[in-house]
């Protein structure tokens, strides 16, 4: 795994109102070509901090570094701009379009030509082993298939840095396998992918690395072939829990 770091976070902290702090001085770095997993329960911070890396939000204090490079990200567009997408739970297409028409949306000092649209499309999905019928309407299509479209706008927008948030978490076995391996091509290439997750099971099949949280803490990151699943929880809640239940 190459270990250039492409993503700096360095004290970030960011609060709701004077009594909720989300995240709390939290410091941590991306790997470029890697799969990293934000690991933590729900509430933890972890989305509200990637949230601030896709310019959702904008931290109150600390810095973002690109490249080695500090940067600002106030919107989604800058964010774009710095090369870095994110796939959100809830889906931002619209039902009446095509895959194809919500992929072309937005696209700026470019002609609307679709057809070249679906021609740079079926290259990425050659390459990443996406299977997606691009003249399909997004109110006909299955969850798979709307995450497949939301995963292709940051792709078709050049992102080298994607976060998805909890991707797995409407999906059946059989889609969350086909994703992590259009994840493991992707990474192949080159791109650096950050999942939001809560999941043991699936941090331990995709990840390079895990980072976790806690109450808005950052507790760590760590080799997924160095930890394992009781260590994880344990980062995760601050103390040993009882992952197997004995059924009489």
């Amino acid at each position: 795994m190459d270990k250039t770091v492409i993503l700096e976070l360095k004290n970030i902290t960011k609060k709701f109102g004077t009594k909720v702090i989300a995240n709390n001085n939290v410091s941590l770095d991306v790997y470029k070509g890697e799969i990293l997993s934000v690991l933590g329960e729900n509430g933890c911070g972890k989305t509200t901090l990637m949230n601030m890396v896709a310019g959702i939000y904008y931290p109150d204090s600390g810095k973002i570094l690109i490249n080695g490079e500090e940067v600002v990200i106030r919107s989604p567009r800058d964010a774009f701009e710095h090369k870095i997408g994110m796939i959100h739970q809830h889906f931002k297409l619209i039902d009446i379009f095509s895959a194809a028409q919500n992929v072309a949306l937005g696209i700026e000092n470019e002609k609307f030509n679709l057809k070249e649209v679906k021609n740079r499309i079926n290259e990425m999905a050659k390459k990443y082993g996406f299977n997606i019928n691009l003249d399909k309407k997004i109110y006909e299509m299955s969850v798979s298939e709307k995450q497949t479209v939301e995963i292709i706008k940051v792709l078709y927008r050049g992102a080298d840095i994607l976060i998805l948030d909890e991707p797995t978490a409407v999906l059946t076995p059989q889609e969350t396998e086909k994703l992590f391996n259009v994840l493991r091509n992707m990474k192949a290439d080159g791109k650096s992918i950050i999942i939001i997750t809560h999941k043991l099971n699936e941090v331990m099949e995709i990840s390079d690395r895990i980072s976790c949280m806690r109450q808005g803490q950052y507790t760590g990151t760590v080799n997924k072939t160095e930890t394992s699943p009781i260590e994880l929880t344990k980062m995760m809640v601050g103390r040993e829990v009882v992952l197997n239940i004995e059924k009489k």
